[in-house]
């Protein structure tokens, strides 16, 4: 298929330390590519890495994510960009949350499938330290206008280990008593970023909240293990990779209080 298989369509934004692209390879497939600016390439790796993890840990719970893997893309004038793409369905309609109706924002279990997985959604984001669900990166999809719309995930590059704007990835190899990044395990998401109109759907649905939050904390130490080992050996020194999995096995014992909180912060008011 040759080198430079993905070609550039158009910029969709530029935040965090990275463009975002849509492109497109010789099939017809497109995808969200993101790449990092000049000031964080020497970082790029953490900002690949959690995507990695995010959509494997995101498999584990039964949330639909977007598949994700490097490649490379010829971009504007030539450019030669390497970077992550996450594939976009392939269907007559491919929308962000955003740009739904303001009847499916209402009433979501109507007009989306897997409804129920929508209102755990939190508890995902809640976990992994998620700063970044907006309404962009949760997607929709169908084929006809009376479908009812199926979903994924995309763009989880500042979760986990966070953005490396924020970071000292060297303070990583540190022992992890009382360093720098270990209070990072333990803080609560009080104002955790909920999409418009998911805020009520999830406060009403604390069974299915619990329920996540149940299946997380079902999940072995090995579980957690295989996930960041998906992600290829350049991309995360083994100290990285210890601190990743010890924030994710502190978050999930304390997911019910972290929870609890998240609740008490979005509850509707009466």
């Amino acid at each position: 298929m040759g080198r430079w298989k993905w070609k550039f369509k158009k910029v969709l934004r530029n935040r965090y330390g990275r463009e975002i692209w849509i492109v497109k390879n010789r099939e017809g497939t497109q995808g969200y590519f993101k790449f990092p600016v000049t000031r964080q390439r020497k970082n790029y790796r953490i900002l690949l890495a959690n995507e990695y993890i995010a959509a494997e840990l995101a498999k584990l719970v039964g949330l639909p994510a977007a598949k994700v893997k490097e490649i490379r893309v010829k971009g504007r004038r030539g450019w030669k960009k390497r970077g992550i793409v996450s594939l976009k369905a392939t269907a007559k309609e491919v929308i962000p949350w955003k740009k739904a109706s303001p009847e499916v924002h209402r009433n979501p279990e109507q007009h989306v499938h897997q409804s129920d997985l929508l209102a755990q959604l939190a508890v995902f984001d809640a976990w992994i330290m998620n700063p970044d669900r907006t309404n962009r990166n949760l997607i929709l999809y169908r084929n006809q206008a009376d479908d009812r719309y199926r979903w994924y995930l995309i763009d989880h590059g500042i979760a986990l280990f966070g953005s490396p704007e924020r970071w000292k990835t060297k303070k990583a190899r540190r022992p992890q008593r009382s360093g720098a990044l270990f209070p990072r395990t333990n803080r609560r998401k009080k104002q955790l970023r909920i999409p418009a109109g998911l805020k009520r759907f999830t406060s009403d649905k604390r069974s299915l909240v619990s329920q996540m939050v149940e299946k997380i904390q079902a999940l072995s130490p090995q579980d957690i293990k295989r996930a960041i080992n998906k992600v290829p050996q350049k991309y995360l020194k083994k100290s990285e990779k210890a601190y990743i999995k010890r924030l994710l096995c502190a978050r999930q014992k304390t997911l019910p209080v972290i929870m609890n909180d998240v609740l008490a912060h979005i509850r509707p008011a009466t």
